[in-house]
């Protein structure tokens, strides 16, 4: 695929700097991360050498260098020596970015889940999901997950109107076994770079003691999930509501673990 053109990175660089304050860095990975999410930036393609960059870009070695080592940090592009910088070919992504996957204790294989559909809603209720994703008219996906040998637990996703509505017309079928991360890769070329969890042991909800076929007002682990993608800003919330007995989960930094 052909290199991209020091003319379309200072396109993007104009427009990012003329809307934001912050260091310089920034900006340059704010350009990066928004031809990428547009489509302006194709997987595959080959960065202009930092030389070359920086002697026609109003931005210094130094700083190019620094947005570049925090675009590769994101997954956002690939640094291979000799051959350059190129923008990461993502569609991989979604498929290692499961966050319920759990490891055999005998031979350390990652299990990944089984998933289920049970329902989609138009949602409009406050909670941690609202406050993350900054808005409360949302589209929840309630779900089971399960690996081999443990019990279900009960999944809620919820993605905001906008990224979920599509879904309320999709035939509950045709979501088992359905990854949300590549949804939001597929459809809107959004990413999952990060996660943010909290976890506690509380009383479960009355969907989830239903599904999960245990007494009304049992307690349990609730696992709380927010994805970040492009901009560090929340794209998906999941609300993971294990039953007592269930093994440890596993958390990862590090998507492709």
């Amino acid at each position: 695929m052909a290199e991209i053109t020091v003319e379309k990175l200072a396109e993007l660089l104009d427009r990012e700097a003329a809307g934001s304050g912050g260091p310089k860095y920034q900006h340059v990975f704010d350009a990066f991360a928004e031809g990428i999410r547009t489509g302006q930036l194709q997987p595959g393609q080959r960065v202009p050498p930092e030389g070359v960059l920086s002697q026609r870009l109003p931005v210094s070695l130094g700083t190019l260098q620094k947005a570049l080592a925090k675009l590769a940090a994101n997954g956002l592009v690939v640094r291979q020596r000799r051959a350059g910088t190129f923008i990461a070919n993502r569609s991989s992504q979604a498929a290692e970015a499961y966050v319920f996957r759990f490891r055999d204790p005998k031979t350390g294989k990652l299990e990944l889940p089984f998933v289920r559909a049970i329902a989609v809603t138009e949602d409009r209720s406050t909670g941690p999901w609202s406050e993350a994703l900054g808005t409360r008219h949302t589209v929840r996906l309630d779900r089971l997950v399960w690996v081999d040998r443990d019990p279900p637990a009960f999944a809620s996703v919820y993605f905001t109107y906008r990224h979920g509505r599509d879904l309320l017309r999709v035939p509950i079928e045709e979501l088992h076994g359905s990854s949300t991360h590549r949804l939001l890769l597929d459809r809107f070329n959004l990413p999952t770079l990060r996660f943010e969890h909290r976890i506690g042991c509380r009383e479960l909800s009355a969907a989830a003691c239903e599904h999960l076929r245990v007494p009304a007002g049992s307690c349990g682990t609730v696992w709380d999930v927010c994805d970040y993608s492009i901009h560090d800003r929340a794209v998906l919330f999941q609300r993971l509501q294990l039953p007592q007995g269930h093994r440890p989960v596993e958390i990862s930094e590090r998507l492709g673990d």
